[in-house]
């Protein structure tokens, strides 16, 4: 064990794994499960990682699930004790929406995921539908399932060609993270799309899979949670509307709104460049070495690193492209267009 090791602890790999699941475990777990209709699928199940699956259950819109999806219950056990219940809900189209939660009581556990019903975990916004996954935890600690608290995890929906993922922070006082993934490889799309929404939403940047934003919110649970889907709602209205048009109407319709944002992203380049000219104008002025103004001057530079280095997030200093028209186009092929060019191909 190295020196770093003995401040922080023995590391996950080092901790002794569980003993794999025995019959009579898993005739103990399942209880709580068969009281409830569930029946566990051995053959899926893995005892050597101490993981049980459940035979999938079908809600359609005529049951109390109130939504046409197929459940999948998993438990998982690392160790006696402590567990983990995740439910998996698919729809047709493949869109997923997870609700986990972890404890020791498996029926308290159970009861959390049954009180969030599966039509909760979908929202329709702008006919767009909205797959939403969540983790369960206790309200103040209270092992009561009426109380628990949703953290919103993910967010996905699917508008016009494009997999939209919202990816809530892990570490709380830091942004939300947004994925806009094109199902045709090449597709181009303004940096500006998600920051003509708001202060709060970020340019976009290329990624390997495709573009990705920033949307910061701030609070505390579960109110932030509550923000963070509001945020997404906005951000798939937006998306909905835009994605769906030729690139020329979102030229046309938010044309103020892009000339912000240009403002914005050079707030930091000005502000920077002020303190340059400041700092270059004080040579021409003859200061006391007495002067209150004078200890002031010697004090800023290091507030200001102090400042630089406790930002969460390094301002970016750039000159920000002006908002032209956008020549290239979003909208997917046409199939008899697409057809055509796949004969000529081959």
């Amino acid at each position: 064990m190295n020196y770093a090791q003995l401040l922080t602890g023995p590391t996950e790999i080092e901790t002794p794994a569980a003993a794999p699941f025995t019959h009579h475990e898993i005739l103990s777990l399942v209880q709580p499960f068969t009281r409830r209709g569930y029946q566990v699928d051995l053959a899926a199940s893995d005892r050597l990682a101490r993981r049980l699956l459940f035979k999938p259950l079908i809600h359609d819109e005529a049951g109390c699930g109130g939504i046409d999806a197929t459940e999948l219950l998993q438990l998982d056990n690392p160790r006696p004790g402590l567990n983990q219940l995740t439910r998996t809900l698919t729809l047709d189209d493949g869109l997923t929406a997870t609700l986990e939660t972890q404890g020791g009581d498996l029926d308290i556990l159970l009861q959390r995921i049954e009180h969030v019903l599966p039509q909760q975990q979908f929202r329709s916004v702008e006919s767009t539908l909205v797959a939403l996954s969540y983790r369960l935890t206790p309200d103040n600690g209270r092992q009561v399932a009426g109380t628990a608290n949703r953290v919103l995890l993910r967010g996905e929906a699917e508008i016009a060609g494009f997999r939209v993922i919202l990816r809530g922070a892990p570490v709380r006082g830091y942004p939300a993270e947004i994925d806009i993934i094109p199902s045709t490889p090449g597709v181009a799309l303004p940096e500006d799309l998600l920051a003509v929404i708001g202060w709060a939403w970020s340019p976009l940047r290329k990624s390997k899979a495709g573009f990705t934003g920033k949307i910061r919110v701030r609070g505390q649970e579960p109110e932030l949670s509550r923000r963070v889907e509001a945020a997404l709602e906005k951000t798939v209205a937006h998306l909905a509307r835009t994605l769906t048009r030729p690139p020329a109407a979102y030229y046309e319709t938010l044309r103020g709104a892009r000339w912000t944002v240009t403002f914005r992203r050079g707030i930091p380049a000005l502000f920077f460049g002020g303190l340059i000219a400041g700092a270059a104008s004080l040579t021409l002025i003859d200061v006391p070495q007495d002067s209150i103004f004078n200890l002031l001057l010697m004090g800023a530079p290091p507030l200001l690193m102090f400042g630089a280095f406790g930002m969460r997030e390094t301002p970016s200093l750039e000159i920000p492209p002006l908002p032209r028209r956008w020549k290239a186009t979003w909208l997917p092929e046409p199939e008899p267009a697409r057809r055509s060019m796949d004969a000529q191909t081959t």
